[in-house]
């Protein structure tokens, strides 16, 4: 494949002070069975069947089917073809790959597309740092907000991701990986996302390729650099809810979301070389000569004590503290922040942050921020 895009070295970076993103797949858990692969077309290879499912045809013109991706549920697959094929539907169904560029031409069901319009518009808040002041969606930044590297194109166009297949772009933001082989800068987040699910990192490729291509050759001078190790979800503390409780399912949910989508974990928390690394959530006081600061946001005096998920929601979506005021950085901005993130993501999230181990922190208690100038 001709090099394209030297480096996806920014994906999913967010705004300002928040600039990677969390998510969590559990290292326990067991995937469920794939469907089939894509049926129907002519000419074409057989394609490989989904996870755990039955082999499909490729369409008219393809070498080979690509394995299937797990679906939104885990339990369909859908299959891709060779370089440039459709993708089936979650059932295994649609049709198999065309011939064409690679990259070209994927159908994604449309709830795939919504989620992934979600996580990276309200929860990764990639375009915090891959859309430039005034310029396209995701088109690319010449030199995004606290860095001199450029934050590559990840639209769907041959200076973008165009020419790469599903699994390399997933590749990238999870593990850190280019379609070459590249090590990424950490800066881009995928220390974090690598513990993103399957389903929600494949919705966000379809959300990508939904995008109008823009043509933007970004990136390409990056440097490679050495990988980091990825964040383990068994580092950061549970809900303290029994398991019998009505809401633990939702504060487990909260939890893969500040660990693997969202950004909480990295801002909130105290950090080595922009790395999370100890009192997870307890917050960062304020520094650089500036009052703006990422609070403790554990259910400490200090910090999050009294506050309900209902008041968690608000400061997420409103931009507002238990206090009425205003929050800064990503917080309150619906378009490069967390407002427009879904009430039931929200919730979760407040369920498990008023609900995990406390960790005091007086320096750095949300009663000490100003409201945003």
């Amino acid at each position: 494949m001709n090099r394209r895009v030297a480096q996806l070295a920014l994906v999913f970076a967010i705004a300002g002070a928040v600039s990677v993103g969390c998510g969590s797949d559990d290292d326990s858990s067991t995937p469920s069975p794939g469907g089939a692969g894509g049926s129907a077309g002519s000419a074409g290879k057989a394609g490989a069947a989904g996870k755990g499912g039955s082999s499909g045809n490729a369409g008219a013109g393809n070498d080979a089917g690509s394995a299937g991706a797990e679906s939104l549920a885990g339990s369909a697959g859908s299959e891709q073809g060779g370089a440039a094929g459709d993708h089936g539907d979650t059932a295994g169904n649609g049709p198999g790959g065309e011939g064409g560029e690679a990259g070209a031409g994927h159908i994604y069901p449309q709830p795939l597309v919504d989620r992934g319009k979600l996580i990276v518009r309200s929860l990764a808040l990639c375009g915090g740092c891959h859309t430039a002041s005034g310029g396209s969606e995701l088109g690319g930044n010449a030199a995004f907000k606290n860095s001199t590297l450029p934050a590559p194109n990840l639209t769907n166009d041959a200076t973008g991701i165009g020419e790469w297949t599903d699994a390399q772009v997933m590749n990238a933001f999870r593990n850190g990986v280019d379609d070459e082989g590249r090590h990424l800068d950490p800066i881009m987040p995928y220390w974090l996302f690598h513990n993103m699910s399957d389903s929600d990192a494949l919705s966000v490729v379809a959300f990508l390729r939904s995008l109008p291509p823009v043509s933007a050759a970004l990136g390409e001078a990056n440097p490679e650099v050495a990988p980091v190790t990825p964040l383990s979800p068994s580092s950061l503390p549970d809900t303290t809810l029994l398991s019998t409780s009505p809401d633990y399912a939702e504060a487990v949910q909260g939890k893969y979301l500040v660990s693997g989508v969202a950004q909480c974990v990295k801002c909130h928390s105290p950090s080595t070389a922009g790395l999370p690394v100890a009192d997870f959530f307890s917050g960062v006081p304020p520094a650089n000569n500036t009052a703006i600061f990422a609070s403790n946001i554990t259910p400490d005096d200090t910090g999050l004590m009294n506050w309900t998920a209902a008041d968690v929601v608000t400061a997420l979506k409103a931009g507002t503290n238990k206090a009425g005021t205003t929050l800064c950085g990503s917080m309150p901005s619906a378009g490069k922040g967390y407002g427009g993130m879904s009430d039931a993501d929200a919730h979760a999230i407040g369920v498990y942050l008023t609900t995990i181990p406390k960790v005091s922190k007086a320096s750095a208690a949300p009663g000490l921020e100003p409201a945003c100038p």
